[in-house]
């Protein structure tokens, strides 16, 4: 059993599966994804996970250069997120997911709590 960090296998090989400038989301629990996208769901019930919680434990574990959000993204999501932020139009955020190796859902209800990451390089 691992010590410390993710502990969802599912989350973990996707992950260790990501190279520089790979992109992933964070969303809601209401975010429409494509069918071709790999969805992680860890949501349980409305809240739980919350779209902070789930971030800031894949910020932990993975390197991020930037991320895109949409305009209408509230406080709490810009707050959630420690790298440099993009802000796009929300459709032009949907169309990112369709090319994202991997989209974790949350628990979250907030509306447009949703951030597409992009990875970066360890060195």
């Amino acid at each position: 059993m691992k010590k410390t960090g993710l502990l969802n296998p599912e989350l973990n090989y996707s992950v260790a599966r990501l190279g520089h400038t790979d992109t992933w989301a964070v969303a809601d629990c209401g975010l429409p994804v494509p069918q071709r996208v790999r969805i992680i769901d860890l949501s349980l019930v409305f809240g739980v996970p919350t779209f902070a919680q789930v971030v800031r434990a894949l910020l932990a574990e993975v390197v991020v250069e930037g991320a895109y959000i949409a305009r209408e993204a509230p406080p709490q999501v810009r707050r959630a997120l420690e790298c440099p932020v993009t802000e796009v139009d929300h459709g032009e955020l949907k169309a990112l997911i369709g090319d994202c190796a991997f989209v974790v859902r949350t628990g979250e209800t907030t509306a447009f709590a949703n951030a597409v990451f992009r990875s970066g390089v360890a060195f």
